[in-house]
């Protein structure tokens, strides 16, 4: 787990606003705006953090599905963004996304079978008879049956769905997978089934993933290691227990106190934070998070914090880290 498979340096994407009737540029909406993270063999890094973060941005520029303002994405030594033909094609192979809506991530003219095995046929990688074969086997790992696959996307529940997603991206047989909120579309009583069946197939097909949610609960138990992210930025990274038992970054604590729980000491300590994150097209000087810390100092508003080590693995970017000297 220390060999670094994906290594992201100073990764910004920018969007341009147009200016009155599509001439000139009235401005930028900093999506991501220099995140640096790197992804080990066999580990799970969660990223969580508030709906509009860039979570879901970044993403996509691993996937290539945007190109990045500037910055590095390097996957197992390879630089990703210049990536093009045969190379691009065999990296998308080894790179795979479970998708947030099950259902809309389906083409619904296909059967699960059709979905689950296009991928091979796209890729040229079996034959016919070998690849109806390797369908059958993954279906049963992922808790469909056989005459399953002859059913269309809507003769199906949102966790089944979500199964012909996650075996979808496993026909490839990739190496990292990034699940983009594979369950905040599903009720919660399958919640847990499909955590439970992620979790088993990363030990039985040996896979990295890049676990991307809102929920601190979920990371928790998903992740090896959490990266919160608040508009474009990392804010704090650690192990899960670090992030989830001692967390440092005031945003952190505040998402943490968010959890549900039956505690009443819990539920008194509530941190509720004030207003709403601001627009990536205006951000605040200084700190980002600043105008809705209940931490904040004067220095806050004026010099933008540094993410940070503490020499144990826990880095944070924050003047006043609670917990901290």
């Amino acid at each position: 787990m220390n060999e670094i498979m994906l290594d992201i340096r100073g990764l910004k994407k920018h969007f341009v606003v147009p200016g009155r009737f599509l001439s000139g540029r009235a401005g930028l909406i900093r999506a991501v705006d220099g995140v640096t993270l790197q992804i080990r063999c066999g580990e799970t890094l969660g990223l969580v953090g508030e709906s509009g973060c860039g979570k879901s941005t970044l993403a996509r520029m691993i996937m290539r599905l945007e190109e990045p303002t500037a910055g590095s994405i390097r996957f197992e030594g390879t630089e990703v963004p210049v990536l093009k033909g045969r190379a691009l094609r065999e990296y998308r192979r080894k790179v795979q996304m479970i998708f947030q809506d099950p259902y809309s991530s389906l083409n619904p003219r296909k059967t699960a079978g059709g979905i689950i095995e296009e991928p091979l046929r796209v890729h040229h990688q079996a034959a016919r008879g070998e690849g109806k074969k390797k369908l059958r086997e993954l279906a049963s790992v992922v808790g469909l049956d056989e005459e399953q696959l002859t059913r269309y996307p809507h003769e199906f529940s949102g966790g089944q769905r979500q199964r012909i997603g996650i075996a979808r991206a496993l026909i490839l047989n990739p190496r990292l997978i990034i699940a983009d909120e594979p369950v905040s579309a599903l009720d919660v009583s399958i919640r847990a089934q499909i955590l439970n069946l992620l979790k088993r197939l990363q030990q039985e097909f040996d896979l990295t993933y890049l676990f991307i949610t809102h929920d601190l609960g979920v990371v928790r138990h998903m992740s090896d290691r959490i990266a919160v992210m608040y508009l474009g930025k990392i804010v704090e990274l650690g192990g899960a227990e670090q992030i989830c038992g001692a967390p440092v970054h005031p945003y952190t604590r505040a998402l943490l106190s968010a959890v549900p729980s039956m505690d009443p000491q819990r539920q008194s300590a509530r941190t509720v934070l004030s207003g709403e994150m601001p627009s990536p097209a205006a951000p605040p000087p200084g700190c980002a998070f600043h105008p809705r810390c209940p931490s904040r100092t004067a220095i806050c508003g004026q010099r933008e914090p540094q993410l940070e080590e503490d020499g144990t693995g826990h880095w944070v970017s924050c003047h006043q880290p609670d917990g901290l000297p």
